[in-house]
């Protein structure tokens, strides 16, 4: 044991990612929560700084952002730069990418708390999408800055038609119609309430009879009739704010947290907000109050969360407008800033652990068995769980009963099983449904005794072609999990003595080979001549029908001509089961692709342009399970999710 701790050591001997200062708690706004009566005071900047001053200080950072300079920028020694919900030091991320902002800007200032945003479109490495910066300023210096991009081609192409706002954004409210901030905040967050677990019974007195919402710059009321939400009456859009709340099909939006009103404007009665929309979607089919019954797209068979970033115009204490941007992140992730979100650490019908009962192999089968049924079945009385059991799904740190708790629906045949018995582990690669979508599970499940103590999941879903640009993959290739059929021979098969190689040296192998996938080159990896490698089901070496040109390599070919060189960092490395005796081992880590590279190959003389999707900071989250033989890889199978870039997982050390 004592080995296997010091070669892990020396596999997560890496740089580690930069993160910004941690944040003075008493010198920052605390933001509203989900009752207004909750939200704490504002900030106060101790230097003034109005509105043009702000709007100059929104524009000299997409400015810097264009010429990937944040050295020109007056940042605090305390800055903190958060993009898409990652804290990342300001040159990272978008800084490297960001070719330029579009000319549609759509601003919001707060001159008595020192914050402002804009929304405006981007252009970031050939590629159109919406983006919204937020910041805040005290004595004249930028403490936070907060970008999100949205990747919604089609909605940057609404903008750039569009033009410009409304000018009645704009427009100054009289002294003596104004709203104080407090009725404006609570006038915001009356729509978010109506808006979670929306049943078309609550009260919607607070939006204007002209209301209107856009959504990713395209009209969602009072517009001529289209699909919306698939299932929907085509009819639906063509309704009021109200009269659509009215009908109760926002009832999947199950949970909004993490609510912040970030820029409240009295002058022009208007607010920045934003929210995380999480959707369980454990109940596909939601009864309108007309009698007629909703049935969620089978893209929303899964859990999801979104991002949103909302503008409301309020004139006399109604909702007058709505400008509403979207952004899909894992389920259940936390906001980058001031995140409130704590899942319940309850484990229904839980025991105490038995420690005195020793778990062998055979019993963290069962017990890897029992939960896949458990979760398919939606039931955790089904699993041998611990009372003080943890639960993190895709890296997020879950309760019983959510995320794929309440979606699982099918477990397939298809298995593969990596059991360490001395440290009570077990990993299970397994082909599932979430009623209408396939995907790849991977479980790691820890037993204490003769109880489960603590599952991480990890899944990646094959999305339907016909989901909206919000949930599309993001891969370089698209999910397969159903060229899974037949689990590969290789991996039950039991080594000869002399074939096998210890701890170390499985861990030295694996360390290896993410130190080449680092360094783009392959030299001091072996590899056998009859090497494969799957990503997401999918057959990735000797493949030209992959769809990216390295794929037709083999597994050397690949490594040692550089096929890799768009990721730049393999970090947060952690080996997960050691099977000696069949030359297995289970490793997960993160890939972090900064988006910066074009082409890949060039050492073997071939450079391979990159598919667009790799053109965006991300952070790829892989699990791997390996087979050696005679200290060469043979067999690699990866289940990898696409994920913000500087992304950290939870429940880890």
């Amino acid at each position: 044991m004592e080995r296997l701790r010091a070669a892990q050591a020396v596999l997560r001997r890496q740089p580690v990612l930069g993160v910004a200062l941690l944040v003075a708690a008493g010198a920052l706004l605390l933001w509203a929560r989900l009752v207004v009566q909750d939200a704490p005071p504002h900030r106060t900047p101790s230097a003034t700084c109005d509105r043009a001053c702000l709007e100059r200080q929104l524009d000299a950072v997409l400015a810097a952002l264009t010429a990937h300079d944040a050295a020109s920028l007056p940042l605090s020694q305390d800055f903190q730069y958060v993009e898409n919900n990652q804290h990342l030091t300001a040159g990272e991320g978008a800084w490297r990418t960001v070719q330029g902002f579009g000319s549609y800007r759509h601003y919001f200032a707060d001159p008595e708390t020192g914050t402002a945003a804009v929304v405006t479109t981007v252009r970031e490495n050939d590629e159109d999408a919406l983006a919204t910066l937020r910041i805040h300023v005290a004595d004249g210096r930028l403490t936070e800055a907060e970008v999100v991009i949205i990747h919604d081609a089609e909605g940057a192409q609404r903008y750039v038609r569009r033009g410009k706002p409304p000018a009645d954004w704009f427009e100054t409210v009289p002294e003596e119609e104004r709203l104080s901030r407090e009725e404006l905040l609570e006038t915001a967050n009356r729509y978010y309430g109506a808006l979670e677990t929306n049943d078309g019974r609550g009260d919607y007195s607070f939006f204007a009879e002209d209301c209107e919402r856009i959504e990713q710059g395209r009209p969602a009321t009072d517009t001529a009739a289209r699909d919306y939400l698939t299932g929907v009456d085509s009819d639906f859009v063509t309704r009021g704010c109200r009269a659509q709340f009215e009908t109760g099909v926002f009832g999947f939006i199950t949970r909004i947290r993490d609510r912040r009103f970030d820029v409240i404007d009295v002058e022009r009665g208007s607010v920045f907000a934003s929210a995380m929309l999480d959707m369980n979607n454990k109940y596909p089919d939601i009864s309108l109050t007309d009698g007629k019954t909703f049935t969620l797209p089978a893209w929303f068979s899964p859990a999801r969360s979104l991002m949103v970033a909302d503008a409301f115009r309020i004139r006399d204490g109604h909702v007058q407008r709505i400008e509403t941007l979207a952004r899909e992140f894992p389920y259940a992730m936390p906001t980058g800033l001031r995140a409130s979100f704590d899942p319940s650490r309850e484990v229904p019908f839980g025991k105490r652990a038995d420690a005195s009962r020793r778990c062998d192999a055979a019993c963290l089968e069962t017990a890897g068995e029992q939960l896949l049924k458990a979760m398919a079945g939606h039931d955790p009385r089904l699993a041998p769980l611990a009372d003080t059991a943890t639960y993190v799904e895709n890296g997020q740190q879950l309760e019983f009963y959510d995320g794929l708790w309440g979606t699982l629906s099918e477990v397939h045949a298809w298995r593969l099983r990596v059991v360490e018995a001395d440290r009570h582990d077990l990993v299970l690669f397994a082909r599932v449904r979430e009623r209408e979508i396939p995907g790849l599970l991977a479980l790691h499940l820890q037993a204490t005794g003769d109880r489960i103590s603590a599952i991480e999941a990890s899944i990646v879903r094959e999305e339907r072609r016909d989901a909206e640009t919000l949930f599309r993959t993001r891969g370089p290739v698209d999910p397969a999990p159903a060229r899974l059929q037949k689990v590969d021979p290789l991996f039950a098969e039991p080594l000869p003595l002399a074939r096998r190689a210890d701890v170390e040296e499985l861990v030295s192998l694996v360390g290896r080979y993410f130190d080449a996938i680092e360094q783009g080159s392959g030299s001091a990896v072996r590899f056998t001549k009859d090497c494969q490698r799957h990503e997401n089901g999918l057959l990735v070496t000797d493949n030209p029908e992959a769809g990216f040109a390295p794929y037709a390599l083999g597994c050397s070919a690949q490594v040692e001509g550089g096929y890799s060189a768009f990721i730049t960092r393999v970090r947060d490395r952690h080996i997960l089961a050691i099977d000696e005796t069949r030359g297995l081992v289970v490793a997960a880590a993160h890939y972090d692709i900064p988006g910066m590279v074009k082409t890949v190959g060039q050492r073997l003389g071939a450079p391979y342009p990159l598919p667009p999707r790799l053109g965006r900071p991300q952070t790829r989250a892989t699990w791997q399970l390996f087979r050696i033989e005679d200290g060469a890889i043979r067999r690699i199978e990866s289940v990898e999710r696409v994920l913000p870039f500087g992304t950290r997982s939870q429940g880890r050390d």
